[in-house]
């Protein structure tokens, strides 16, 4: 199982130092991979709710908020081996053109690092600030995807589609990897997990729940079987907080390992200080027992 590291996109330490010292330590206590989440603009009043758990994001307007492709860009060049994540990208609320060559040139200039994670995203008032339509997010996200994958498979791509047209064009460079970097689906509602079974090369889960994974896993493998694709073609991810105890941490790492959960993505309460803590305890106590095991 591979360990990932959420890296510390708003607040004090969402700055060069505070990115780049997560992101070379964590390479260099050889964890797997580092990841951003994505939000352009903070509806300073909105009118929807943060839906996983309190009424409100984890972060406030006055924190600001790194972009996602910027921070990922930075951190490519100020590491060597670590994969690049996104944990995840609000696809539906993006151009998908700019985002196939956007995600092409990163994936070219870090020489095959990015994992593309993909959702519907959730606040509408951000939706439409950027110009997009909330409505229909879901089916638009199916449409780009495809885009995404002829554009990085064949370079030159006309489409019509139900959302987007357009003629024959060409997006170059080809990113790095070839057919392009695989894209997982997140999201803990029935249609993320249809949806990346049907269109994904992995679901993206949210939490450390074993059964409840595994239940979901089971039914993004039932809808790749009724796509006529095969259960070994996708993979199981999630995003966990981990105890501070490395004991602890290790049970419920196992724990997922177990399941068949092949990257955890880890999110750490705090600033760089947190993070390095982290990256310390997995380093010293938790990777080498998981890793023997």
């Amino acid at each position: 199982m591979k360990i990932g590291l959420h890296l510390p996109q708003w607040g004090a330490d969402a700055t060069r130092s505070g990115v780049l010292d997560v992101a070379r330590a964590a390479e260099e206590a050889g964890l797997d991979s580092l990841w951003v989440a994505d939000h352009v603009v903070y509806p300073v009043q909105p009118g929807t709710s943060y839906p996983y758990g309190d009424a409100r994001p984890p972060f406030a307007a006055e924190d600001g908020f790194l972009e996602a492709f910027t921070t990922l860009a930075a951190v490519a060049g100020a590491t060597e081996r670590v994969e690049l994540g996104t944990s995840v990208l609000v696809l539906p609320m993006r151009e998908p053109l700019l985002v196939a060559k956007t995600i092409a040139t990163l994936d070219v200039l870090s020489e095959g690092r990015v994992l593309v994670g993909v959702g519907a995203g959730w606040w509408r008032e951000e939706f439409e600030a950027l110009g997009a339509q909330f409505e229909g997010r879901g089916s638009r996200m199916d449409e780009q995807i495809e885009i995404l994958r002829a554009l990085w498979r064949d370079g030159a791509v006309a489409h019509r589609g139900r959302s987007y047209e357009f003629e024959e064009l060409a997006c170059r460079p080809h990113p790095a990897r070839p057919g392009g970097p695989p894209i997982v689906v997140g999201g803990m509602a029935p249609r993320a997990m249809q949806r990346a079974g049907a269109l994904g090369d992995g679901w993206h889960a949210l939490g450390s729940h074993a059964e409840t994974l595994a239940e979901g896993f089971e039914e993004v493998l039932r809808s790749a079987r009724a796509a006529g694709r095969a259960d070994g073609e996708l993979t199981l991810s999630t995003s966990i907080v981990l105890p501070p105890e490395p004991e602890r941490a290790l049970r419920r790492l196992s724990r997922l390992a177990g399941i068949g959960v092949a990257h955890a993505v880890v999110t750490v309460p705090g600033g760089a200080a947190e993070l390095l803590d982290t990256i310390e305890m997995l380093a010293g106590s938790v990777l080498p027992e998981l890793r023997a095991a």
